[in-house]
C-alpha cells in the first residue's frame, strides 16, 4: 500500500541547493515506472507544477522559496505518482495566518480533485475548510469524528481552545462510543462492501538498480555542484593542506638521495599526505548520510535501491577527493624533487599521487559508516576528529609501531597505515641502512601493491559496514 500513498512529513524531504524543477524531475526518474518516456516524463513534471501553482518558480532554488511554496513543492514531489491518498504532518505549522490560508487551499484543492487528504495539524483555521475532523484524546483513542460544525456542539463549548482543554477528561472516547454521532458518521464507513483481491497485489514496477544509480550518481553531483559552501571546502582544503606541506623545512622533497641522510625531513612530509587524505575523505563524507536521512527513508519507502544510494555516494564522492588528494599532492611537491624511483606505475609522483588517493577514498568509504550510524549532525565532529587523530598518531610515522603489544595490528585497522606504508615504499625510506624496519614499507613493486590490496579490503569492509548502518538507520527512529 505503501506505493499508493503520498507522505509529506513536517520535516522538509527536499534538496534544498536543486531548483524545483531540477528536484521534481530527479524525483520523477526515480519513482516513475521504468517504461515512463522523457517526454512522459516532462508531461507529469509540469502537471504537477501546474496543478501546485509551482510553474513560475521551477527554475528556483527551493532554499530560496517560501515555506509555503517549500511545502506546495514537497507536496508536489509527492503528487508526482498521483496518489489517491496524502498524508500530511503539521503542513501550516510555523506559518502566518496568509500562508496558513494558502497552503490549506492548496490542499483543498486536492481534495475537491477526488482525493482523500489526511492532515494531521494544530492549527484551528484548518479544520472549517475539512470535509471530515478526527479528535484524539490520549493514548490516540477517538473522541470524535464527523463534520466541523459539530465538534464544538457534542463537546459542548464555544470554542476549539476549550474542546482541546476538555481532552483532559479521559471519559470522552467512552462518550464517544456511545453518542449518535458515532453511528451517523463512523459505523456507515465500517460497513462498506469491497471486494477483496486474491492475493497481495504486487508493487508497481519501479527503475531497475543500475538505472537508479545513474540518476542518484546525477543528482548527488547537481547537489554538490550547486551547495557554494561544500565547492568552496572542495577547492579550499587541497589548497590550504599543500600550502602547509610546502612549509615543511628542507629541499629534498621525497628523494632520499636529495636528503643526503636527512630521512626526517621525508617521513613529515609523508605524514602530512596521508592524513591530509585522511582528513579530506572524511570531512567530505561524515554529514553526507545523516543530513539525507529523512529524504532517504521517504524514497526507500516508495522503491529506492539501498546498494543504488550507497554505491552512488561512494562514487561521486570518491571521484572528488581522488581529484582533492592529486591537487594536494601536486601542491605539496610543488617546487620539490619527487621519489628517486617508481616501483609500479613508472612515474613517482603518480605513484605517490596513488597511494594518497587511496587513502582518501577508503576514508570516505569510512566517514559514509559514521555518517550512517550516526543519530545526528552533532555527532559527527568529534567522531572526524577522533578518526583524523587515530591516523596521525598510527600511520607509523611518528614511531615505530613494532614495539608494543598489540599496537601494530591495531594499526592494520587504519587507513592511513597503509598508505604511509605504500609512500615510504615508493620513496624507499627502509632502504639499507635502517634503524628500524618496519615489513610494510619494503621499496619493492610487490610489497606496494600489498599495502593498496590492504586499503582495497579495508573500503570493501568499510562499504559493507556503511550498507548495514545504512539499513538500521531505516527503520530507527523514523521521522524523529
Amino acid at each position: 500500500m505503501r506505493f499508493l500513498v503520498g507522505l509529506v512529513p513536517q520535516e522538509d524531504i527536499l534538496h534544498r541547493q536543486l531548483s524545483v524543477g531540477r528536484a521534481l524531475h530527479f524525483a520523477a526518474e526515480l519513482r516513475l515506472p521504468p517504461d515512463t518516456s522523457t517526454t512522459e516524463l516532462e508531461e507529469r513534471v509540469g502537471h504537477v507544477l501546474t496543478e501546485l501553482d509551482l510553474t513560475q518558480h521551477m527554475n528556483q532554488r527551493i532554499d530560496s522559496l517560501s515555506y509555503g511554496q517549500r511545502k506546495r513543492t514537497a507536496i508536489a514531489l509527492e503528487m508526482l505518482t498521483a496518489p489517491q491518498l496524502l498524508f500530511l504532518d503539521e503542513p501550516t505549522s510555523g506559518l502566518d495566518p496568509g500562508l496558513d490560508k494558502q497552503v490549506i487551499g492548496s490542499l483543498r484543492t486536492l481534495a475537491d480533485a477526488s482525493r482523500v487528504v489526511l492532515v494531521v495539524t494544530h492549527s484551528v483555521p484548518v479544520l472549517d475548510v475539512c470535509d471530515r475532523v478526527l479528535v484524539l484524546a490520549r493514548g490516540g483513542r477517538v473522541a470524535f469524528f464527523g463534520p466541523p460544525a459539530e465538534v464544538l456542539p457534542f463537546f459542548g463549548v464555544d470554542n476549539y481552545a476549550e474542546a482541546l482543554a476538555a481532552l483532559e477528561d479521559q471519559t470522552w472516547p467512552g462518550r464517544y462510543a456511545l453518542a449518535p454521532a458515532r453511528d451517523a458518521h463512523l459505523a456507515g464507513t465500517t460497513s462498506a462492501a469491497v471486494a477483496l483481491p486474491a492475493g497481495d497485489s504486487p508493487p508497481p514496477p519501479r527503475a531497475a538498480p543500475g538505472r537508479q544509480l545513474w540518476t542518484l550518481v546525477r543528482r548527488n553531483a547537481a547537489v554538490v555542484a550547486a551547495d557554494r559552501l561544500t565547492v568552496v571546502l572542495l577547492i579550499g582544503m587541497p589548497v590550504v593542506l599543500g600550502l602547509m606541506a610546502l612549509a615543511i623545512p628542507g629541499q629534498a622533497g621525497l628523494s632520499v638521495n636529495e636528503a643526503m641522510g636527512d630521512l626526517k625531513q621525508i617521513q613529515q612530509r609523508l605524514i602530512v599526505l596521508v592524513v591530509g587524505a585522511a582528513l579530506m575523505g572524511a570531512a567530505l563524507a561524515i554529514r553526507e548520510l545523516v543530513v539525507e536521512r529523512p529524504i532517504y527513508r521517504r524514497e526507500r519507502a516508495v522503491g529506492l535501491s539501498p546498494a543504488a544510494y550507497l554505491l552512488s555516494k561512494v562514487l561521486v564522492l570518491g571521484v572528488l577527493v581522488a581529484c582533492q588528494c592529486a591537487v594536494f599532492t601536486m601542491l605539496a611537491l610543488l617546487g620539490h624533487p619527487g621519489p628517486d624511483d617508481a616501483l609500479v606505475l613508472g612515474n613517482g609522483h603518480i605513484e605517490i599521487a596513488a597511494a594518497v588517493a587511496a587513502v582518501g577514498i577508503t576514508m570516505t568509504v569510512a566517514g559514509l559508516v559514521v555518517s550512517a550510524a550516526a543519530t545526528s549532525t552533532l555527532q559527527t565532529i568529534p567522531a572526524l576528529l577522533a578518526m583524523v587523530t587515530a591516523q596521525l598518531v598510527l600511520c607509523g610515522g611518528l614511531f615505530a609501531l613494532s614495539g608494543p603489544v598489540g599496537l601494530e595490528q591495531v594499526s592494520w585497522l587504519l587507513p592511513a597505515r597503509f598508505g604511509y606504508a605504500a609512500t615510504a615504499a615508493t620513496t624507499g625510506l627502509q632502504k639499507p641502512p635502517v634503524a628500524v624496519a618496519d615489513q610494510l614499507s619494503e621499496p619493492t613493486a610487490q610489497q606496494w601493491l600489498i599495502d593498496i590490496a590492504f586499503l582495497s579490503l579495508q573500503a570493501l569492509a568499510f562499504l559493507a559496514l556503511a550498507a548495514w548502518a545504512l539499513q538500521r538507520s531505516a527503520t530507527r527512529n523514523a521521522w524523529k
